[in-house]
């Protein structure tokens, strides 16, 4: 008898290495396509931080500036979001985010529109929220590697029962 138990029930190794990708590819949603958890662009700079941060004179002294970029990409020394990271992986799934206080206090700047002393809630840059936790690419990519595990697993459960069967696709 196939059990439908075994199919269905993913690994934490399963879940750490899949994280592991997601972080990769929210970073990279946010650093190189510059959009937001929607799939949207961020706000703009302002016209003064733009100036500055395209000539290469925004970043703080002793940091090395990375990103020159006039579209907002939330990447001036690469620290916030090369500070993302895996959390944990358990059999049900996995968390990441940013456990270094001072970048996670640079990204909920971002989130919720102050910079600093600056107060601009028309300026949020929005990577991740409640409703949209992550974005729709990446949520998309996560239920592909699901149903190629689901995959991999009815057809190690058929052989195992002495079916013979292999299944490509769901």
């Amino acid at each position: 008898m196939i059990s439908l138990a075994k199919i269905f029930k993913f690994s934490a190794v399963f879940f750490n290495a899949l994280g592991k990708n997601v972080v990769k590819a929210h970073v990279r949603h946010v650093r190189q396509l510059k959009k937001s958890h929607t799939d949207r662009r961020f706000a703009p700079y302002t016209k003064a931080y733009e100036k500055k941060k395209t000539a290469g004179k925004a970043a703080p002294k002793g940091k090395t500036q990375i990103s020159r970029s006039s579209t907002p990409d939330l990447t001036l020394t690469g620290d916030m979001l090369n500070s993302m990271r895996l959390i944990v992986a358990e059999p049900n799934g996995f968390r990441y985010g940013i456990t270094d206080p001072k970048q996670a206090q640079k990204l909920e700047g971002n989130q919720t529109g102050i910079f600093g002393k600056n107060r601009k809630p028309s300026k949020k840059r929005i990577i991740s929220s409640e409703n949209h936790p992550i974005p729709p690419d990446i949520r998309e990519m996560i239920g592909k590697e699901m149903s190629k595990q689901i995959v991999r697993q009815i057809s190690k459960e058929i052989r195992s029962q002495g079916m013979g069967v292999k299944v490509y696709e769901i």
